[in-house]
């Protein structure tokens, strides 16, 4: 971001008729594009804020109900003993979580917690802006779920459908390339919450996505995905075809499609 010091001391070359309008243009361009970034990082901080206070008025509601009804002290619950079979322990966990949560399609007033989601799941260059993923709420939500605990939105996916068996950078920038009757159904982002990952909901999301991607009648569907999750994706089927042409956020992406 261009300091405020930095404007003041600014020096532009003089030119027969006064500054070089030049010059003075492209540190307006500058002073523009640092302007919209911090904006940008502005609002999702502040997205971030009112979902933490939110999040903390719920629970701290809930500590206090227990408190009246009791007539005690809400305390924290006990450690329990340690089971002799952790795998046991970490699968009743994960299917605990996984039936509190809902699927269901996005509706428009999601859109400041699938943003603040989309921010903490991503790198800033390759995350989607909130005009991005508004777009994509308008063009596509039936291509579009999130995942939902207590009426708070903790993950989604979503993607459009295409023509096209790979994606490229353009179908991040243009949810208008989306196509109703399109071959295949694309996977632009997943993403669940921190506090939530590990408990099988991304897994639910996808189940969800490729499931209805059949029902539609569509070829399969196709994504991108760095070095590291190749594996993971590989439960649901999808096949690596090698390096992407996409170079979204200036990463390494691959290719990985799941025919039906």
């Amino acid at each position: 971001m261009i300091k405020a010091e930095e404007i003041i001391n600014k020096q532009f070359s003089r030119a027969f008729w006064g500054y070089d309008i030049g010059e003075v243009d492209t540190f307006l361009d500058e002073i523009v594009r640092a302007n919209e970034r911090a904006e940008q990082e502005l609002e999702i901080a502040q997205l971030r804020i009112r979902m933490l206070l939110e999040e903390l008025e719920h629970y701290t509601g809930k500590r206090e109900d227990a408190k009246e009804a009791t007539g005690q002290k809400a305390e924290a619950p006990a450690s329990k003993p340690v089971e002799t079979d952790e795998k046991k322990e970490n699968a009743e966990e994960k299917n605990t979580m996984s039936e509190t949560v809902t699927i269901r399609y996005v509706a428009p007033e999601d859109l400041d917690a699938v943003t603040m989601v989309e921010a903490t799941c991503f790198p800033e260059a390759e995350a989607a802006t909130r005009d991005r993923i508004e777009a994509r709420i308008q063009t596509f939500p039936k291509n579009f779920w999130v995942a939902e605990v207590d009426g708070r939105v903790i993950g989604f996916i979503n993607g459009m459908a295409c023509e096209r068996r790979t994606i490229v950078d353009d179908m991040f920038e243009f949810a208008t390339m989306h196509d109703d009757k399109g071959a295949w159904q694309s996977v632009m982002s997943i993403g669940v919450l921190p506090e939530y990952q590990k408990h099988g909901i991304a897994a639910r999301l996808m189940n969800t996505l490729i499931d209805d991607a059949r029902s539609a009648g569509r070829k399969g569907c196709t994504l991108t995905c760095k070095d590291r999750l190749i594996h993971y994706y590989a439960k649901f089927g999808y096949q690596d075809e090698g390096v992407s042409a996409s170079e979204h956020g200036g990463a390494v992406w691959y290719d990985m499609v799941l025919e039906f």
